[in-house]
């Protein structure tokens, strides 16, 4: 009997897959690091996944490795699937039974062949039993899940336990991520949870139970930037060719985006914040609070909150996804981003950017290359509300519009930037105007400035950037855009711990008999006032699920 016949393919398999992932531990340069054991050996669409990225990598070590086990791969299930397939974990009572497996019916063999085969299969126990012992600890009493790696098929994450995203975490094509309300999901650095084109997310908690994206760090000792946030990837149109998102290693194409299905749906999320999120994975490429790239008008963004960004609140890279009842709070850059040819829809938000903290509330861009590139950015908002506090030592402007972005900006109230509150620039972004890409209708500013008079910027000379436009002529023009007036907001609106976002009742804001009121199933066209806040109400859509931690 040869050598082949007490070692089968199978056996050499197992110890194959045990040797790469030790490799790829300590020498990985393909986002392999925390492959897990126990999903190798039950799933194959995972562990062929795994061999072709080896294959793939530069050192020449894990790729001889995967060419081997590219050759001994019959793509069966090595092990019975009786594991939770999102928690990756190992557990030890299948040992025994994978061991008998590796071997079936062996036939008489002599006692020396027997002792090898033993041997052969001690080894593979052993490799499992350790594995699962060093992961225990990463189990706390059986409350919290790690999670790491690719996620396939349908995923079921259950408010009883805490989900811990341990390195990029993606949800691959064709699986479907069931989020359950009052779940709460803990990032820890540089992690974060992509849902790649083709999968589809479903986290719709309620206004009881919310679900929670944060920060893995201890509550009082969490900061923007301890995790990377959460990603929604479609194939909705984009302005760009071969669209990939932002912080992702270069070369993955699960970072890939866009297409032609304009309804294109990425899932649900629903009464859910997102907090302590965004890192920057290398200069001018980021992830932030909420990503979403090439999603489509099927994909539901609801009553969701983005508080304590390092870089954007929510970044918008195209696609026709319309947003509703959204707070974006404390972002450290801008609260909403936009680019690539968003067409979507907005409804009752609000941005509040912190004393000292960001940049501009909208930052819209069409296309940094070329601004005429179609389909071209004209989101269209109504029931918008704008607030910042004027600090001295950050300029904090409302509205960067550029780079051939278009918009419609309607009922809406902003209040209290140390900046200008529109900077329109680039002469195709003018262009919009004259073609009616981009409007201006009932729009009510506050304190804006230093002087809080001071609406606008003079560009002269090299500060021109729009080809002489006169933003302050313009918006004089405009009876609909009202400066100076009385918004309504108290001081309440700026406070950080516990903001109230309602104006009063006497304010400009409650005049609404004279707005234009959005028409179709989207909008809700009973809300004949300004901002995103019913005048004088009690209870808000914000109350009971929203929060405003500081660390």
């Amino acid at each position: 009997m040869t050598d082949a016949d007490i070692s089968s393919p199978r056996a050499k398999l197992v110890e194959g897959l045990w040797q790469l992932k030790q490799v790829c531990e300590q020498q990985d340069d393909q986002g392999l690091r925390h492959m897990h054991f126990n999903t190798l050996m039950k799933d194959p669409d995972y562990r062929f996944d795994i061999i072709r990225r080896a294959s793939a990598s530069r050192n020449p070590k894990i790729r001889q490795l995967a060419q081997d086990l590219g050759s001994l791969d019959s793509r069966d299930v090595l092990i019975a699937k009786n594991a939770t397939h999102a928690s990756r974990v190992v557990n030890p009572d299948i040992a025994a039974t994978q061991a008998q497996r590796i071997h079936p019916g062996l036939p008489e063999q002599s006692a020396k062949g027997k002792m090898r085969g033993l041997v052969s299969a001690l080894v593979v126990v052993i490799a499992i039993v350790a594995l699962a012992l060093w992961q225990i600890p990463r189990y706390l009493g059986g409350s919290q899940v790690i999670v790491s790696g690719s996620l396939y098929g349908n995923q079921h994450w259950t408010a009883d336990k805490e989900w811990i995203l341990d390195d990029l975490v993606y949800l691959e094509a064709g699986g479907r991520l069931v989020i359950d309300p009052g779940t709460r999901v803990l990032g820890r650095k540089g992690s974060a949870l992509i849902i790649t084109r083709d999968a589809n997310l479903h986290a719709r908690g309620t206004a009881a139970l919310p679900i929670v994206f944060t920060s893995a760090a201890e509550a009082g000792q969490r900061k923007s930037g301890d995790w990377g946030g959460l990603v929604l990837l479609g194939n909705a149109p984009v302005n760009v060719a071969d669209a990939r998102i932002e912080g992702v290693p270069e070369g993955d194409t699960r970072a890939a985006f866009g297409g032609v299905d304009t309804s294109s749906n990425c899932g649900v999320l629903e009464y859910a914040r997102v907090e302590f999120a965004g890192f920057e994975a290398y200069a001018n490429n980021e992830l932030n609070g909420l990503t979403l790239g090439g999603c489509g008008s099927n994909t539901i963004v609801r009553n969701v909150q983005v508080h304590h960004a390092l870089d954007d609140g929510i970044e918008v890279f195209g696609g026709t996804v319309d947003l509703k009842h959204i707070l974006i709070t404390g972002a450290g850059d801008d609260s909403l981003d936009w680019d690539m040819g968003w067409t979507g829809r907005v409804q009752f938000l609000v941005v509040h950017q912190f004393p000292g903290v960001g940049d501009n509330a909208f930052e819209g861009d069409n296309n940094g290359d070329d601004p005429l590139a179609v389909p071209v950015s004209e989101p269209t908002f109504y029931n918008v509300t704008l607030i910042s506090a004027s600090s001295a030592d950050k300029h904090q402007r409302a509205m960067t519009l550029r780079r051939g972005t278009g918009g419609h900006f309607n009922n809406m109230i902003v209040q209290g930037f140390s900046g200008e509150l529109i900077d329109i620039r680039d002469v195709a972004t003018v262009e919009r105007l004259a073609s009616s890409q981009m409007t201006f209708d009932a729009l009510i500013a506050q304190r804006i400035g230093s002087t809080g008079k001071e609406f606008f910027a003079a560009e002269p000379g090299e500060k021109d950037d729009d080809g002489g436009f006169d933003e302050a002529e313009y918006f004089a023009g405009l009876e609909s855009v009202v400066l100076g007036a009385r918004t309504g907001l108290t001081g309440g609106a700026e406070h950080t711990r516990a903001p109230n976002y309602t104006p009063l009742l006497r304010g400009v804001s409650a005049r609404g008999e004279q707005l234009q009121l959005p028409q179709g199933e989207f909008w809700d066209e009973a809300a004949a006032y300004y901002g995103a806040v019913r005048p004088g109400i009690k209870a808000s859509w914000l109350d009971g699920w929203t929060a405003f931690p500081e660390a």
